[in-house]
């Protein structure tokens, strides 16, 4: 069998909508390349007829091999299973719903093998509603000012990675993944191919606010400790305030006859105090529930089941060593 050169790691869950022209597209992209390769589709517990569709495909498509979860894990843990069970030179990773054009594949490949350990798509322009394009800027901007590690602004999960940084990235320990910052930690050779992101042509997006805020919230804690200083510094900048009202209000008290009026002092008190031990509090509950789910060390993900030309692979369900 020959040495597959290049590997595109697409994690789906129930995107029936979208199966037969995403593998249709993939696949035509990589064959002008004329080198091996394979589509390794991850079926992230789909509801619907994902999975079917896919095995039907797949006795029509030789390069087509398609992992089966046996839940729903999530996007990136979807995507961290099919990037540890990539085994080619070069390994793709972009998201199943063609908002990432697979047409981008070879000039990703040019890049690399001029050269680049990874190569990534930088979306010039989103398609995508008012309120959620000014959100992504926002998370973007705030990201790259508090991050210790730069992080290339309007970089998605669409890249390409040189063997060495895949295996790198399958090292990586972390359970809360955030590729683009990973990718940008790593370091190497980087180039970026620009794009603009279309809108969304089959179905709704199946992340939401739920797991846009969550992707943010694990870009944001992940990379950086700049969230704890601040509200640490900002508790005691409050602590410095509440003792000199504090100090004035007693020597007011001692060299003066003014009157104070005490319940308002002391409810200004009470209410800052609650404010600064409550942000307090929530800060340092984000940063422990991300070290909680750390030491846990379960498994990312569990494969039920693996299939190529229609047929089971593998049906031994088994968990990434990698990362639990």
């Amino acid at each position: 069998m020959d040495r597959v050169v290049l590997c595109v790691v697409i994690p789906l869950f129930n995107e029936e909508e979208v199966v037969s022209e995403l593998v249709q597209r993939v696949v035509k992209s990589c064959r002008t390349l004329s080198v091996s390769f394979e589509v390794l589709v991850v079926n992230d517990g789909s509801q619907d007829q994902t999975l079917n569709r896919l095995i039907s495909i797949s006795r029509e498509v030789p390069e087509l091999r398609v992992v089966s979860l046996l839940r729903n894990f999530g996007h990136m843990p979807a995507l961290s299973a099919g990037i540890h069970l990539a085994k080619a030179d070069a390994v793709v990773a972009m998201d199943g719903d063609l908002q990432d054009p697979p047409e981008l594949i070879p000039k990703f490949y040019a890049l690399w093998k001029a050269g680049a350990d990874v190569v990534y798509g930088l979306r010039t322009h989103r398609q995508e509603g008012f309120f959620q394009r000014r959100m992504t800027s926002l998370f973007y901007w705030l990201l790259n000012k508090i991050t210790e590690t730069p992080i290339p602004q309007q970089a998605g999960t669409f890249c390409l990675m040189d063997r060495r940084m895949v295996e790198i990235l399958n090292r990586l320990p972390e359970r809360d993944r955030y590729i683009a910052g990973l990718r940008a930690w790593m370091g190497g050779r980087q180039s970026f191919v620009s794009y603009e992101r279309p809108e969304r042509i089959h179905g709704r997006s199946r992340v939401g606010l739920k797991g846009l805020f969550h992707l943010a919230r694990v870009g944001l804690i992940s990379f950086s400790k700049v969230p704890l200083r601040y509200t640490s510094l900002f508790s005691l900048l409050c602590g410095l305030v509440l003792f000199l009202v504090g100090l004035s209000a007693i020597l007011v008290r001692l060299f003066t006859n003014l009157a104070i009026p005490g319940w308002a002092t002391y409810t200004t008190l009470l209410g800052m105090m609650g404010f600064v031990q409550s942000l307090v509090l929530a800060m340092i509950s984000e940063y422990i529930a991300v070290i909680f789910d750390e030491v846990k060390g379960r498994p990312l993900f569990l494969v039920r089941e693996e299939f190529a030309h229609g047929e089971i692979a593998e049906k031994q369900a088994h968990a990434s060593d990698l990362v639990g």
